[in-house]
């Protein structure tokens, strides 16, 4: 999930409540401005090796509701059983960076734009596209989703490629054996929330979420795929342009019509925030969008997901300062010195992790 991303030939995002928004770098790396895909390939090496001391064991899973995940306030990598939906599962992130570091590479295979899609990038190449777009392991998404069909893909591929996997994909990896999900015909889909903290603030956590659990329905609800499908080819041509042009400007691959319409459900049911959808950013008038709100709620079918459609947010836990990790040096890695590198994988090991 990203925020939107103003037309180039104008300098500001109109939102629904009136007063446009300069246009400035909105998508910061959580860590202190740092740009991790900047990062020296001594200090990569190091970063991409550190690695939680639980990864060879079994992971923990409860039911959560929406509710309950949104009051957690995670310090640690935490996995849940979406509570209205057994085969969604949640896995809820301390910060961006180590979401990022577990699904950024997945995100390169599956769904972003000029990037192949029958070959997984190695840690250079993922590196070079990520500083391509303009941002960093941070901010490349905000929130991800994946079917269990395009997990086992990426970690086949990787395997028939002798991709080195970091330990973040390496716990991934042994999540997905666990759920049985990398065997063929597998149905599943993985939904994924950053903490509250420096850029997330707590009420963007719970959107983030709320339209990541819509991309979990897509995958797991055959009926409400369909629906979806249905409903794109019912829009004018004009109007699925629009939709795919947005999504273009966020980096999706436009040339994949099932992203396009799943993001189109997400994004336009289930984003009712200004930060991240608006009328303005996809060259629409309020009038049409409402529209096709109304037209898309009204012929939903008739599970879980339709009463998510108009619900209010459940209030989100307060963002935290986790213990342990102490602030990054600002600017970027590349002007880290090693000591500086040291402080990080230090507050890394109070976690519990270790830096190889």
């Amino acid at each position: 999930m990203r925020r939107p991303v103003p037309d180039e030939s104008d300098d500001t995002i109109k939102i629904m409540r009136g007063a446009p928004i300069r246009r400035r770098r909105l998508l910061k790396p959580l860590l202190a401005g740092t740009g991790l895909a900047l990062v020296p390939a001594a200090f990569a090496g190091a970063w991409f090796g550190i690695r939680p001391a639980l990864f060879a064991r079994p992971v923990s899973m409860n039911m959560q509701t929406e509710a309950e995940i949104d009051a957690s306030a995670p310090c640690a990598t935490a996995v849940s059983t979406f509570a209205l939906d057994d085969a969604v599962i949640v896995i809820d992130f301390p910060d961006l960076a180590t979401q990022g570091l577990t699904l950024d590479r997945i995100a390169a295979l599956v769904e972003k734009a000029h990037l192949p899609r029958e070959r997984v990038l190695t840690d250079a190449e993922l590196t070079q596209a990520i500083q391509a777009s303009g941002e960093t392991i941070e901010s490349y998404y905000y929130g991800h989703d994946y079917q269990a069909a395009d997990l086992a893909k990426f970690f086949r591929l990787a395997a028939a490629q002798n991709i080195r996997l970091n330990a973040h994909e390496t716990w991934l990896h042994a999540l997905l054996l666990q759920l049985g999900w990398l065997s063929p015909g597998s149905r599943g889909a993985i939904i994924t929330v950053p903490a509250a903290g420096a850029v997330i603030a707590p009420d963007m956590r719970a959107v983030i979420l709320h339209h990541e659990i819509s991309h979990g329905a897509f995958y797991t609800n055959p009926t409400y795929r369909a629906y979806a499908e249905s409903f794109w080819y019912s829009l004018t041509d004009s109007d699925r342009a629009a939709f795919t042009g947005f999504l273009g400007r966020q980096g999706y691959d436009t040339d994949n019509t099932e992203l396009m319409l799943n993001e189109t459900q997400a994004y336009l049911i289930f984003t009712r925030d200004p930060r991240f959808f608006n009328a303005a950013a996809v060259g629409m008038s309020e009038t049409d969008i409402a529209r096709l709100r109304e037209i898309f709620i009204a012929n939903m079918p008739d599970f879980w997901l339709r009463p998510l459609a108009n619900a209010v947010l459940p209030v989100a836990a307060p963002a935290t300062q986790c213990p342990g990790i102490p602030a990054p040096p600002p600017a970027t890695f590349a002007s880290a010195s090693p000591r500086d590198f040291c402080r990080i994988c230090a507050g890394a090991k109070n976690r519990g992790f270790s830096c190889a």
